[in-house]
């Protein structure tokens, strides 16, 4: 039997069904600056923080005023579609209440600016669930989730044992690094956002499609003894 006494959520992607609107959020700054946004623009600044995104398109193909301009330019297109557009993932909302009802503390870490992630929370009246939320580049600047600092800096201020503590993550690599640094994974998928599936089943613990039968009581009933090895690096 598995323990869980604290929970880490990503939100884009895994509370909010946000990754396609981010992904069209670069396209459409880098258009409205006169570029054709191409698949390997998307593919490199994914895995970056946003001011590490923002930095490179201004370094690299001299976009905006300023890398803090883009990212203003960037921050009120995202607030909006967080007001408007973005849903928030099927089934979320009834099982973050109920690990909130059974007193687990629940705290999002995220590459997303945090005030941005409040303002979208507050939209689906999930706001209330969270302790606090983390921002990589709050953590450690040019760190994103390749690292596990914001995983750690959030089960620091989540009080809780590494090893009874969950990470909520629809990012491959979000996967991979938390749970070499010994969290318990769940792999939160969807189909329409282009994730490698194979890749979060090997890494996570648990994989679900969505929330589709994820459960506190399937959480407590994970089996530590049959926990299966990490793949090889």
């Amino acid at each position: 039997m598995a323990a869980i006494s604290g929970a880490i959520f990503d939100c884009d992607g895994t509370l909010l069904d946000s990754m396609q609107v981010w992904y069209g959020a670069f396209a459409h700054l880098v258009e409205s600056h006169g570029l054709v946004c191409t698949g390997e623009m998307q593919e490199t600044v994914e895995p970056m923080t946003l001011p590490q995104g923002t930095r490179w398109l201004h370094e690299s193909f001299g976009l905006g005023e300023s890398a803090e301009a883009l990212n203003r330019e960037i921050h009120n297109y995202m607030r909006d579609q967080y007001e408007h557009h973005i849903p928030e993932m099927p089934g979320v909302h009834a099982f973050v209440e109920s690990l909130a009802a059974a007193k687990i503390p629940l705290i999002i870490a995220t590459s997303t600016t945090s005030s941005l992630i409040w303002d979208a929370l507050r939209v689906h009246g999930l706001d209330g669930f969270f302790r606090d939320v983390v921002c990589t580049a709050e953590v450690r600047d040019g760190y994103d989730k390749d690292h596990p600092d914001v995983y750690l800096e959030a089960l620091e201020r989540l009080g809780v044992p590494l090893g009874e503590t969950w990470v909520f993550e629809d990012a491959p690599f979000g996967v991979e690094t938390s749970r070499r640094a010994g969290f318990h994974v769940a792999g939160i998928y969807n189909e329409h956002d282009g994730r490698d599936e194979d890749f979060i089943r090997a890494w996570a613990d648990v994989f679900s499609y969505e929330y589709e039968g994820l459960s506190l009581d399937g959480i407590r009933a994970f089996d530590d003894a049959r926990r299966k090895r990490m793949p090889e690096a």
